[in-house]
């Protein structure tokens, strides 16, 4: 019998993306009751696997006009698939997602993995009247497909507040895909060479700059620490102002890209660094939210320093796990790097908490049983 075709669709998200792929994509594979096919971004062929196949949709730059044709490219790649259930993570997407729908009659989920228009109006990506025209245009997309929308997944708790026009959803946080295995107790000695990390998006709210100088600060008392940055960059200008700063600084190693790092990377990165640098600006797009970074940090028993916020606290308090840091107090520097040597991290070992476990799936593959039921 033919398995039901779950396509899983986005437009600047690589195939293999944290969320698409090694979340919804290989809970799904793991029932061994439906075929999967992935649409998103790549710069090369990445080759079919079991019960999953992949179609790159865009393999240009962020700004190419080849991207005023995705949504011609994702029709026809629908038409092709004719999945009994469309995941589209993009608003983007939604216009056409919508449309082929009337021919084919699937049933669409809109993953909604970020507040597209509340980061529009936050995150200083666009300026002036850009900034405006972009967030009313993503918003009223949203809301003129809501009625086509069968159903959504929340990447994020706080979106139940954020979409309150919104009722038939699930909560699937961006936990990490992982096994769960043993965390041993860390504790670093007075001098010792530590390996800070940054990885994942490389953009202002995000408080990279923030960040690398409060390391360049930290130089200044213990020489021997190590910074690697690795991650993607959409804006230009502003890959170009870090790499100002990071210059002629042999402590610091940097890999900012264009274009999209891949996941296990990214994870490879976790492995060789001992401190995760969570440095968010604390904005309403952003403090409502558990960063997947977080939660990458928790399951992998990497002590990590976040900004100011009560949530991010409670879950490093819960676990001793990190350090509240304000990166731009500079003042400050020494005394941090004085509380991560002088306490332990992890004692009390790791729950399932940071972890998308069975909890997570059982979630999914209900929606999902339940509208290819209907």
């Amino acid at each position: 019998m033919k398995k039901p075709n779950v396509a899983i669709a986005s437009v600047l998200k690589p195939l293999k993306d944290a969320r698409a792929y090694y979340r919804l994509g290989l809970s799904l594979r793991e029932t061994n009751k439906y075929h999967l096919n992935i649409i998103g971004f790549s710069l090369k062929n990445v080759p079919n696997e079991k019960d999953i196949s992949f179609f790159t949709l865009f393999d240009k730059n962020r700004t190419h006009w080849k991207r005023l044709l995705v949504s011609l490219k994702f029709v026809q790649t629908i038409q092709k698939t004719k999945p009994k259930i469309l995941i589209v993570t993009s608003y983007e997407l939604l216009p056409a997602a919508v449309l082929i729908k009337a021919i084919l009659r699937f049933r669409l989920i809109y993953d909604v993995q970020e507040n597209y228009g509340l980061n529009i109006q936050e995150n200083q990506t666009q300026k002036g009247w850009k900034r405006h025209v972009a967030k009313y245009w993503i918003r009223g997309i949203e809301k003129l497909a809501h009625r086509f929308v069968d159903h959504y997944f929340f990447a994020e708790s706080c979106y139940r507040h954020e979409f309150p026009y919104i009722d038939k959803f699930t909560v699937l946080e961006n936990k990490f895909p992982g096994k769960p295995k043993p965390i041993l107790p860390v504790q670093y000695r007075q001098g010792q060479c530590l390996t800070f990390l940054i990885s994942g998006t490389i953009t202002e709210v995000y408080g990279i700059k923030e960040a690398i100088i409060w390391f360049t600060e930290a130089l200044k008392h213990q020489p021997n620490l190590r910074l690697k940055i690795i991650g993607y960059c959409p804006m230009k200008s502003y890959r170009i102002g870090l790499d100002k700063i990071i210059q002629g600084i042999p402590q610091i190693q940097a890999k900012i890209s264009d274009s999209a790092i891949t996941y296990p990377e990214i994870l490879v990165a976790y492995q060789h660094s001992d401190i995760i640098m969570l440095p968010y600006y604390q904005i309403p797009s952003i403090s409502p939210k558990v960063p997947s970074k977080l939660y990458e940090s928790l399951a992998l028993g990497k002590p990590f320093l976040h900004s100011p916020n009560p949530k991010w606290a409670s879950l490093s308090d819960r676990y001793q796990a990190g350090v509240e840091v304000e990166f731009s107090d500079l003042g400050s520097v020494k005394k941090h790097l004085d509380e991560i040597v002088a306490r332990p991290f992890f004692t009390g070992g790791m729950d399932g908490l940071p972890f998308w476990n069975e909890h997570e799936n059982q979630r999914l593959l209900g929606v999902i049983v339940k509208y290819l039921d209907d």
